[in-house]
């Protein structure tokens, strides 16, 4: 019977070792002098949700599963003593909003979408829930709407207005619709009055704002969300927290910066880049799975077929190091698993528990290749040849006969198969040194998708993995009869 799939959902239970790094972004955060943005980069599947979602917590914050925010796995989470005692400590003092920016993505001012989801979020918030009843209608509320009418005369327009042009037509609008109404003169000095009443009675008390997906959103939404946030909430005991794939959002703010058309993009994305920097001046780069072995083990359910796949795999890297990855492959591995008879012997098990990786791999990872397979099982001496590095291209024939590579339109035969595509292998074969087979790593970028991880794995259990063994786990692919 296969075990229930897990979801992938972000999770307050740290299963990545995070706690020394939560600790010293809290400090940050709380010791930090507003307006203040912190960023949370990691690529895809890195875990940053699950990340900032901890941080949240730590700081007092709430996420739960009725709600869609956080796993199942989270139900029960209540950490430690020590890290509860602080928490309810912050609580006391920090107040946290979330957003998540590609939601809104469609609003022509997301931060005005995001003020509304303050709004919205403060009126629930245990710290601030006596004063907002108090000042919600009479202030924040009305405040908030007229924001939205003024979103409405900023956002008329398809494409987005340059910084000036917003702050001048948002000047022009106060002018004009609240010079008599409110306190102050300015929309950001109404907000920072605004907040400043609203968070608890403690003169280091703040708002921290968590804005998730950012990265997710089209580079306009994003460029607009930064606009946004530099013109209207740059104020004092404002923090922020960006979650982003760095690298993707200065690719959106190169899309929208208004630069002549004859600057080199390599000089666009320079400035691009400065841009991002100006606004969001403290990053945190999440590192990857200092173990994905380990890391996969932890998401299987059997503790004998788990201890047999990792003294199988023992120091190989052939596993992505992506925590989402990493648990996708875990639920294929559950459903393949189920369909195979596990053996008695250790020698068996590890041998049953290689195939079945290899198999869930491909089938997971790389549709193209499991279909050709499928389709025809012979395939599995292809793949098989070409992690051994028995199939010829161009890189092999430059370290075999050490010369410059010969066009490949004059020697089709070094060509690799149209099959292979753009995936890499992780390892590269070494100078021979007498009868003895070596394989380096090429160093690839633990993010890039087109390395072919289980490559190593592959090549070092290859006697064990002749095509006929594959048959149970092809059949995965077929409907049960």
């Amino acid at each position: 019977m296969s075990s229930k799939p897990h979801d992938d959902l972000p999770t307050l239970v740290d299963r990545l070792n995070w706690n020394e790094e939560l600790t010293r972004l809290c400090e940050s955060i709380e010791q930090c002098t507003p307006p203040h943005v912190f960023g949370v980069h990691g690529d895809w599947g890195s875990g940053k949700t699950s990340f900032m979602r901890q941080l949240q917590w730590h700081l007092g914050g709430e996420a739960t599963k009725e709600d869609g925010s956080v796993g199942s796995d989270s139900s029960t989470f209540s950490g430690t003593q020590e890290q509860g005692a602080a928490r309810a400590k912050r609580g006391k003092k920090i107040v946290t909003i979330w957003f998540e920016a590609w939601r809104y993505q469609s609003e022509v001012v997301p931060v005005v979408a995001l003020l509304h989801e303050m709004r919205r979020q403060l009126s629930t918030a245990a710290a601030v829930r006596g004063k907002f009843e108090k000042l919600g209608q009479v202030t924040l509320r009305y405040l908030l709407g007229s924001l939205s009418d003024a979103a409405k005369t900023i956002g008329v327009e398809a494409l987005l207005p340059n910084a000036d042009r917003i702050e001048s037509i948002g000047e022009k609008w106060e002018k004009a619709n609240l010079a008599e109404s409110l306190p102050t003169d300015s929309i950001r000095g109404f907000l920072s009055a605004a907040i400043k009443e609203i968070l608890p009675e403690d003169e280091s008390a703040r708002l921290v704002v968590f804005i998730d997906d950012l990265d997710r959103c089209n580079s306009m939404a994003a460029f607009r969300l930064l606009e946004g946030l530099k013109i209207y909430l740059n104020v004092p005991r404002c923090v922020f927290v960006i979650g982003m794939n760095e690298q993707t959002l200065v690719d959106a703010i190169a899309k929208e910066l208004a630069l002549p058309k004859e600057v080199p993009p390599a000089v666009v994305q320079l400035r691009a880049a400065h841009y991002l920097e100006k606004i969001c001046t403290n990053v945190f780069r999440l590192p990857p799975p200092p173990n994905p072995p380990q890391h996969l083990g932890e998401w299987l359910h059997d503790d004998h077929q788990r201890q047999a796949l990792l003294t199988a795999i023992g120091k190989l890297h052939c596993l992505p190091p992506n925590p989402r990855r990493l648990k996708a492959l875990a639920n294929q591995w559950s459903r393949f698993i189920a369909r195979v008879p596990w053996p008695v012997g250790n020698a068996e098990q590890e041998a049953v528990a290689v195939r079945v990786l290899v198999a869930a791999y491909i089938c997971q990872f790389h549709r193209d290749l499991w279909e050709r397979w499928c389709f025809q099982p012979g395939f599995w001496q292809e793949i098989k040849a070409w992690c051994r590095g028995e199939v010829a291209d161009r890189s092999s024939i430059v370290n075999d006969r050490k010369v410059e590579a010969p066009d490949a339109a004059e020697l089709p035969q070094l060509k690799p198969p149209e099959w292979i595509g753009a995936l890499r292998l992780p390892e590269r074969r070494l100078p021979s040194q007498g009868n003895s087979e070596a394989w380096g790593s090429t160093y690839p970028d633990p993010n890039a998708i087109e390395i072919f991880w289980i490559a190593p794995l592959v090549r070092e259990h290859h006697p064990n993995l002749v095509a006929s063994d594959f048959e149970a786990l092809l059949k995965c692919a077929r409907p049960t009869t």
